[in-house]
């Protein structure tokens, strides 16, 4: 069978990166065409990332321009740019090609699903209407935000079985989740404090940068509100032609973290019926997701997992359990408030970005969407 072609764009960025990893020498899909800005235009995408995530033939491919994209050249296209590029990009490959996309840009517009895979599969159906809708021959599906996906993955069980009624959350989020440049920062505020570090690329450094080394950043712009709106979108309901949003109360706090991968949340939940713990972790435990029955090559074999170590879940040796692909749960008690608490991780920039969207892709690929 034909491989599917696949146009990436942004294709240097830290979830550029992470997309060629998923797929290089990806069963379903041929990796054919890498995008970026002008100032990589023309180069060998060996010569630009040295960190060896890179792997097969993508080390060998010439970038193109972004101004040079013609939707027509590739089956579908991931997109790892930037918000305020992404809504002219992704709009005009739409109406030719489908784009799976990590952006922000089209995640609230009402005909476009937030597709979080293990949680809410059947919203794929909205993307029928928005190509009636809006004339595509292609169509948008973006993943939520790299926050988002720990909490509603988490919720999703729950709320099924015993109905959530009240949320809060407090992120602790790891640098990667800005960004190479972020990433970068504070490798050189590491180094020039005598912290050993691995080799990472440098580029010139920018005036009043954030510190990240003993510290913690109390605002990440948008964040909270991402939250917060995606998580009631995503755990809606599809009613035919549009998404009834869950009509669960949600508060948020997202704060950074001087920890390279993994978002680390505590959250406290209110419950329509009262559950003992034992329940609850069954929940989580016997959960199964829709595209587990595909076998997909980048589906985990368990969505979910709950340790019961009283320190766990941590990031720095859980993080990669199922490749960074489930979420894992963990210190879930009752609270004196007459709800419930725990932690959840996630990976954010394999679950909550690249692949991730790559595991939506194989899914629709699986049910002939694409």
């Amino acid at each position: 069978m034909r491989k599917i072609t696949v146009g990436l764009i942004g294709a240097t960025g830290e979830v550029g990166r992470s997309f060629v990893e998923c797929l290089d020498s990806h069963p379903y899909f041929e990796l054919n065409e890498l995008y970026a800005s002008e100032r990589s235009a023309g180069k060998r995408y060996g010569d630009l990332v040295t960190d060896n995530r890179a792997i097969g033939d993508s080390r060998e491919k010439s970038i193109k321009n972004i101004s040079e994209i013609k939707a027509e050249d590739n089956d579908i296209y991931f997109s790892a740019i930037p918000s305020s590029m992404a809504f002219e990009i992704e709009g005009e490959i739409a109406r030719a090609r489908p784009i799976f996309s990590t952006t922000s840009a089209y995640r609230y517009e009402p005909e476009v699903p937030i597709i979080v895979p293990g949680a809410n599969e059947d919203h794929c159906n909205l993307l029928t209407v928005q190509k009636e809708k809006r004339g595509y021959k292609g169509f948008i599906c973006p993943q939520s935000n790299c926050t988002t996906v720990g909490l509603v993955l988490s919720l999703k069980p729950l709320h099924d079985r015993f109905g959530v009624r009240e949320v809060f959350m407090a992120s602790h989020q790891a640098v990667s989740g800005a960004g190479r440049e972020l990433e970068i920062r504070w490798s050189e505020q590491r180094s020039r404090q005598g912290i050993k570090i691995p080799k990472a690329i440098y580029y010139k450094d920018k005036t009043n940068e954030p510190i990240i080394e003993g510290n913690v950043i109390p605002y990440i712009k948008d964040e909270e509100r991402k939250v917060i709106n995606e998580t009631k979108k995503i755990l809606g309901r599809f009613a035919g032609n549009e998404i009834i949003p869950a009509s669960i109360k949600i508060a948020a706090s997202c704060n950074r973290v001087p920890v390279k991968d993994g978002h680390l949340e505590d959250v406290f939940i209110f419950m329509e019926k009262s559950s003992p713990i034992e329940d609850v972790i069954n929940a989580w435990e016997m959960y199964r997701a829709r595209y587990q029955k595909f076998n997909l090559p980048s589906a985990p074999s368990q969505p979910i997992i709950y340790l019961h170590d009283i320190d766990a879940p941590q990031p720095r040796f859980d993080i990669s359990r199922e490749d960074g692909m489930a979420v894992i749960i963990g210190r879930l008690q009752k609270n004196e408030l007459g709800g419930l608490q725990y932690k959840v991780l996630s990976h954010n920039t394999k679950l909550g970005a690249a692949k991730g969207c790559v595991l939506t892709a194989e899914y629709l690929s699986a049910i002939k969407f694409i």
